[in-house]
């Protein structure tokens, strides 16, 4: 009975544990949904700010103040006139320079001519010498933008108009948290703040847009790898450079979205709390619905901009514990990431004079890995297997075995289900792994840019620490789908396949990914990123085109055997097809000595258990040699979700090699290990912080644990 009533009472405190994570839910849930109308209200307002405006500069009692500021930006305008390559190399080719002139009351004839002046001034300064019919000048008025000049030079904009400070204003905007009460003085702090000064970006138009490609035409001085932006937050990445267009994938939806389905979304978020969910509907539907219900998407000749960047994500302390979709926004519910820094997903390996040898452990806390095939901080360690065979596994034991140890780790989830996703996530917070990792998810439903570029966001989000000194692991799972998604690129993008119908440069798109990865030297930061690439292999075949070109990148391969997970060896690692290239040097002495001969007598066991089932008339010495294989593959079995600390490896794997579990049935294997390690521990307190230490075991420490085996042994088998 008190058994029983045990069993209700914790069955109780679970309820109420998932009933107040749904609420907490529901709670998050509700306060994005009131930033995000707010924030809506505040743009709504700032738009009503500026239709006043217009209309008070628009009567007949502004006129003087109306031409002291077409004054003022006129000369604004003057000064910061610069003509780009693009459009000097325009000009030698077509002989003529396209200007647009545009302000709400029309220029004087005076106010013209210095602008002429001013733009042939700057073409002169680019060694080209120009005249004033060479321009092809074109003037219009516009009373929607209420005082000052647009001023178009080519593709480049120069804009000092009040109209585009007040857009400036609106697209800056913060969520203002006050009251209805306090809007208008909120409201009159963040128009204090607008950049009264021009605005000079190049602007472009939409040719084309299909499968998530969109080709554009203006924007000469485009980078490759920059940021462009399109209307309504959509953003995109520039992959291809032509004469007279530039290829962009669209990072993000952009095929528009009906009235009301933001509603609709909040409602499924909602579901575990239906009255809250119709409550906040109720009050926020109007605000929420006008998000995005007039957007019907990107169309041919809707207009685009540069932004002068090369694609960044967000990095800092700030990312620590949250979900992050490829461009670093939070998808966990979880609120916004106020983050001061960001860096450029892509970024130069560290030069070898910057690094230093890898001779650190990073233990896994996985016996077969840590014992056989050793990783260090800064190595790259490629798991690779066919689909189910247990690599997720490995890489989601290792994060958890790095609690207390002082590593950062980043997990990159590539084309997977957001369900398992959230599994994962769920694992790691469960074992308070979340406390020191971050997670980024591009998932199946995301577009082919959005799975290209999250192993970037994630490395660069590891740099940031990195060159703080600071120790990172980043799982990249898996590779494959990267791989797949930019293939699909690439073909959208009419560039030549290469060998399997993949890129020729897809070992290029791998190699400066996990490149990055290293041990910095201490004039350089002194940290290191260690990168866990996963690739999924057909049928087991490794010399396949991705298995090899990643294999021949990496510091060595952990590959996982189906034959071996169906057959309840887990991990399944095969020992003859694995390895370390930096092998022993990351390895603790004390492992290094127990394990020295584990791998050959791995591999000798392994053959002759293939060769013994075709004959029984075995010798002794193979007969000997095939029943401590039985129980070494035994001991190496480990369940998921529970790593071993290194000083418990090195007992378990010490009393197995030397023979001592040899009297010990198979079946009993788990259940000796599961004893002896306390066993020991309990009788040889310092034996821990020895081996921890990195150095070897001395003849006494061995012999003084021989002692302790032997008599656990002694006392397990009576």
């Amino acid at each position: 009975r008190q058994t029983a009533a045990a069993e209700e009472e914790k069955a109780a405190a679970a309820d109420k544990k998932t009933a107040d994570e749904l609420l907490a839910d529901s709670e998050k849930a509700l306060q994005m949904q009131k930033r995000s109308t707010r924030l809506e209200l505040t743009r709504n307002a700032l738009e009503e700010v500026a239709v006043k405006a217009a209309e008070l500069m628009a009567g007949p009692d502004n006129q003087e103040a109306r031409r002291r500021m077409t004054e003022k930006l006129v000369r604004r305008a003057e000064e910061g006139l610069n003509i780009t390559r693009g459009e000097r190399a325009a000009f030698l080719e077509s002989g003529r320079l396209p200007v647009e002139i545009c302000s709400a009351e029309p220029l004087s004839e005076a106010q013209l001519k210095r602008m002429c002046k001013a733009i042939l001034k700057a073409l002169r300064a680019t060694g080209v010498e120009a005249s004033d019919e060479q321009l092809k000048l074109n003037t219009d008025t516009d009373e929607s933008l209420i005082g000052g000049v647009y001023l178009r030079i080519g593709d480049t904009v120069y804009d000092s108009t009040l109209k585009g400070m007040l857009n400036r204003a609106k697209e800056s905007v913060s969520v203002l948290e006050h009251d209805d009460e306090e809007l208008i003085d909120a409201l009159k702090e963040e128009l204090a703040a607008v950049d009264r000064g021009t605005a000079v970006y190049q602007k472009g138009t939409v040719i084309s847009v299909s499968d998530g490609i969109c080709r554009i035409t203006g924007v000469s001085d485009a980078m490759a790898g920059e940021l462009i932006e399109f209307n309504r937050d959509l953003r995109g990445m520039v992959m291809d450079l032509e004469k007279d267009n530039v290829g962009v994938v669209l990072l993000g939806d952009y095929s528009g979205l009906q009235e009301g389905d933001v509603v609709k979304s909040v409602n499924s978020m909602l579901m575990t709390n239906r009255r809250r969910a119709e409550d906040m509907i109720a009050s926020f539907a109007t605000g929420a619905g006008s998000l995005l219900g007039d957007y019907s998407g990107l169309q041919e000749g809707d207009e685009v901009r540069r932004s002068g960047r090369i694609i960044e994500v967000p990095v800092g302390e700030e990312l620590i514990g949250r979900v992050v979709d490829a461009l670093g926004n939070p998808i966990d519910g979880g609120g916004d990431i106020h983050t001061v820094e960001t860096r450029p997903i892509e970024s130069q390996a560290p030069g070898v004079i910057k690094r230093r040898p890898v001779s650190v452990p990073m233990q896994t806390g996985i016996k077969a890995i840590d014992a056989l095939v050793p990783i260090g901080r800064g190595q790259r360690e490629l798991i690779i297997g066919d689909r189910q065979t247990g690599k997720t596994a490995i890489a989601i034991d290792t994060i958890i075995n790095q609690k207390g140890k002082n590593m950062i780790c980043i997990y990159v989830a590539i084309g997977q289900k957001e369900s398992t996703v959230a599994g994962c996530v769920q694992k790691l917070r469960e074992h308070d792994a979340m406390d020191y990792t971050i997670i980024v998810s591009a998932s199946a439903s995301e577009s082919a840019p959005m799975l290209y570029i999250a192993p970037y966001a994630g490395a660069a989000m590891g740099e940031y620490f990195m060159h703080q000194g600071k120790d990172v692991l980043i799982v990249y799972d898996d590779l494959s789908k990267q791989a797949v998604a930019y293939r699909e690129i690439s073909l959208l993008l009419h560039r030549p396949p290469g060998r399997e119908a993949y890129p020729g440069d897809v070992f290029y798109l791998h190699s400066r990914l996990l490149e990055r990865a290293a041990r910095l030297s201490e004039e350089a930061g002194g940290g290191s990123m260690t990168a866990l690439p996963i690739i999924e292999t057909q049928a087991g075949d490794i010399s396949a085109y991705i298995p090899t070109n990643v294999i021949s990148i990496t510091d060595g391969q952990i590959f996982l055997e189906t034959d071996l997970f169906n057959s309840g060896v887990r991990p399944a690692v095969n020992v003859g097809l694995s390895v370390s290239r930096v092998g022993g040097s990351a390895q603790l002495g004390a492992m290094k000595q127990v394990a020295g001969r584990l791998r050959m007598d791995l591999a000798q066991y392994r053959e002759l258990a293939a060769f013994a089932q075709f004959g029984s008339d075995l010798d002794k010495a193979t007969r000997a040699t095939l029943h401590r294989g039985d129980r070494m593959t035994e001991l190496l079995k480990q369940g998921q979700y529970s790593p071993m600390e290194a000083a418990d490896q090195v007992i378990s794997i010490f009393a197995v090699s030397e023979g001592y579990a040899d009297g010990i049935e198979l079946t009993d294997i788990a259940r000796y290990e599961q004893g002896l390690i306390p066993y020991v521990n309990s009788r040889y307190r310092d034996l821990s912080d020895i081996i921890n230490s990195g150095k070897k075991l001395d003849k006494d420490q061995i012999a003084k644990l021989k002692k302790l085996i032997e008599a656990y042994t002694k006392s397990f088998q009576v």
